[in-house]
């Protein structure tokens, strides 16, 4: 099952309108995707209300310790993480 039904955009000549056009569409997608799985400082205060069903992210507690987390329909899930020492 499919996740995701983006479709390519098809240019059929070599108009600079649609050329921008799809690389712009290419760019919000793939800052969409960004946005979803980074955020600037894994110990910002986090809001348990924000995200959309699917985003990941980074936390570190307030122990120093690290988990993953990622947005469900119930809200936040989260897998503990032991840091790996090379």
């Amino acid at each position: 099952m499919a996740i995701s039904k983006k479709r390519p955009l098809i240019v059929t000549d070599a108009d600079p309108t649609q050329i921008n056009r799809s690389l712009q569409l290419i760019y919000d997608v793939l800052n969409e995707i960004i946005n979803s799985v980074n955020l600037s400082n894994t110990s910002e205060e986090r809001q348990s209300f924000s995200g959309k069903v699917g985003d990941v992210r980074l936390a570190k507690l307030s122990d120093q310790t690290y988990e993953i987390q990622g947005r469900a329909d119930e809200g936040w899930v989260k897998v503990a993480m032991t840091l790996k020492e090379n």
